[in-house]
C-alpha cells in the first residue's frame, strides 16, 4: 500500500509540473482602461477578439495601430514581445503590412 501511495504522488506531481512547465505568460492589467484592455487582448492572439475589443472602444486599428502604448512600446512591439499568434495578429493590425524584419518607425507610416 506504501508503494501504491508513493507511485500515486510521484505521478501526480510529474505531470502537474507539466503542466507548469507549457504554461504560457499570463499578462495581467494594472488598470482599467481601455488602452490596457486592448493590451491584453491583443497579447492573446485572437484577431476576432482584438477586432471586437477596437469597436466596442469606439477606435480604428490605424489609431490603435499608431498611438496605443502597451508597456511603453507600441502595440506591434508588445505583440511581438509578449503576444501569441504575432505574424497574424501584426498583420491583421497593419493590412498585412507587418514584417518582423521592419522597423518599429515603418509601422507608424502605415
Amino acid at each position: 500500500m506504501n508503494t501504491l501511495t508513493k507511485a500515486l504522488a510521484i505521478t501526480t506531481l510529474t505531470l502537474s509540473s507539466i503542466g507548469l512547465a507549457s504554461a504560457s505568460n499570463v499578462i495581467v492589467p494594472a488598470d482599467n482602461y481601455v488602452t490596457t484592455k486592448l493590451c491584453v487582448v491583443a497579447s492573446e492572439g485572437s484577431k476576432s477578439k482584438l477586432s471586437h475589443a477596437i469597436k466596442e472602444a469606439g477606435l480604428s486599428k490605424h489609431y490603435v495601430t499608431t498611438n496605443v502604448k502597451c508597456n511603453e512600446l507600441n502595440l506591434v512591439s508588445f505583440i511581438e514581445k509578449y503576444g501569441s499568434n504575432v505574424e497574424k495578429m501584426n498583420n491583421f493590425l497593419t493590412n498585412s503590412k507587418y514584417s518582423n524584419n521592419a522597423e518599429v518607425a515603418n509601422v507608424a507610416s502605415l
